[in-house]
């Protein structure tokens, strides 16, 4: 009798088949290129369906601060009453430390060498004339004084100690605080650790279960990602055209090969740590990828982070938990490569020269301004770079109109590179599962190995 009698035909998995189609690589860049067509050709059906996609993104940002919660409290309650994970945490501010030094080293470097505020065509300089005296209004409602920072400086470190501190935290979860939400959620898991664990244990159940139920959430609304992508691409095309895009080349090159640099490189390491192969590790990364691009947020990228390291790269849990929220808020990749290269680049197109002195402090300030930006919108982080051209009186509301137009791209680049560094560092502090168990198989070989006395 021939096997395939006994056997049978393998019936076809179409959801196996759809979810391979809908996370394919191929697929994204195609939604990609087809949304650039829409925008371009029907601009008119592109703004119509937009809606659809806002809708979209509401239903993933609404699973964003339940799952901020419950992973974060369980995590600190976690690790609170296991005195060996205090060592992590060390590890964190060397992580900051690394990332705002070589996130300032590589998007310095490239605007330096690739020069992109240089504009040597006379047509393409009145074009960016023209584009801004055009935007006038938009630089004139978000125009920023140029007073020196010497009298501001306290008035702004005591505002921003102030929003970190919640006076309502049910004001702050309704309102979105991501930091404050946060800052909470780390005091209360430390709090709960501190309670024996039988008069926990119902909370501690709850916030589980309330981690499980968003996460089966994030798997669902997975499956519209590339329609989103299609929609999301085809209205900010619809919106700026092409023309801005091609005025503004050279600072995108930078931020591009910015956010490219870093990417690849957080692929290599969580490739190394969970001993994967390159193209493996993207593929398994290519949803994560989606996700940033299509929402381009880091906070409503969080589930899938923790996703992506616990369950498909088998990543402690807890360890997990713990250390993406809090690294979130503190690796903010994106922003400090738009702070140094944005500012670089205004000094380059007003030929404003720039000594090293100068270029160490624009390294110092966009690292340390980048810290402070969590939870913000794109529109305020980029006005936050007045703050640094105030220090080297450069033009920043003169050239606002130009970062606005590009706003889109920019800030697709900065998630990307925020979300990978994240996911990136804590793969690299994070015990994989492997990991976990080789101690307890090295005691028993240590126990086998030894003589009988």
């Amino acid at each position: 009798m021939a096997i395939s009698d006994v056997a049978g035909p393998v019936p076809f998995d179409w959801r196996l088949a759809a979810r391979r189609i809908l996370r394919s690589p191929v697929t994204t860049l195609a939604m990609i290129g087809a949304g650039i067509l829409c925008g371009l050709y029907y601009p008119a059906f592109a703004h119509a369906i937009s809606p659809v996609a806002q809708l979209y993104l509401n239903f993933l940002k609404m699973v964003v601060l339940p799952y901020l919660v419950s992973s974060v409290i369980f995590s600190i309650t976690a690790m609170v009453q296991d005195p060996k994970s205090v060592r992590y945490l060390g590890k964190v501010g060397m992580a900051v430390l690394v990332v705002s030094f070589l996130g300032v080293l590589v998007s310095g470097s490239l605007s330096l060498i690739l020069q992109p505020g240089q504009i040597e065509n006379p047509q393409s300089r009145i074009e960016l004339g023209e584009f801004i005296n055009s935007q006038g209004s938009v630089s004139t409602d978000l125009a920023f004084p140029f007073q020196p920072p010497s009298n501001e400086g306290a008035d702004t470190g005591h505002s921003i100690l102030l929003d970190l501190v919640p006076n309502n935290v049910f004001n702050a979860l309704a309102s979105g605080q991501t930091i404050q939400v946060l800052l909470f959620c780390l005091l209360f898991g430390l709090a709960m650790g501190k309670i024996p664990q039988p008069s926990s244990m119902s909370l501690t159940q709850a916030l589980n279960a309330v981690y499980r139920a968003c996460t089966v959430l994030t798997n669902w609304f997975i499956w519209g990602l590339p329609f989103a992508t299609f929609i999301l691409i085809a209205d900010q095309t619809a919106t700026t055209g092409t023309k801005p895009l091609m005025l503004m080349g050279g600072y995108l090159l930078v931020m591009g090969l910015s956010c490219l640099i870093f990417v690849a490189g957080a692929f290599a390491i969580i490739a190394i740590r969970s001993r994967r192969s390159y193209w493996t590790t993207i593929k398994t990364c290519q949803p994560l990828l989606m996700v940033a691009i299509t929402t381009r947020s880091t906070v409503a990228s969080l589930p899938w982070v923790i996703n992506l390291l616990s369950e498909r790269l088998r990543f402690n849990l807890v360890v997990v938990e713990l250390l993406v929220p809090l690294q979130a808020a503190l690796l903010r990749t994106g922003p400090a490569l738009l702070y140094t290269s944005g500012t670089l680049f205004i000094a380059q197109l007003y030929g404003h020269p720039l000594g090293v002195s100068d270029l160490v402090l624009v390294g110092i300030a966009s690292a340390l301004l980048a810290l402070t930006t969590g939870g913000m919108g794109s529109l305020l982080i980029l006005s936050q770079m007045s703050i640094v051209c105030g220090y080297l009186k450069l033009p920043f509301e003169a050239a606002f109109a130009l970062f606005v137009a590009v706003d889109a791209a920019v800030d697709t680049f900065m998630t990307l590179a925020s979300v990978c560094t994240v996911a990136a560092s804590t793969a690299m502090i994070a015990p994989s599962h492997r990991e976990a168990t080789q101690p307890v198989e090295t005691v028993s070989e240590h126990l086998e190995a030894e003589p009988v006395r």
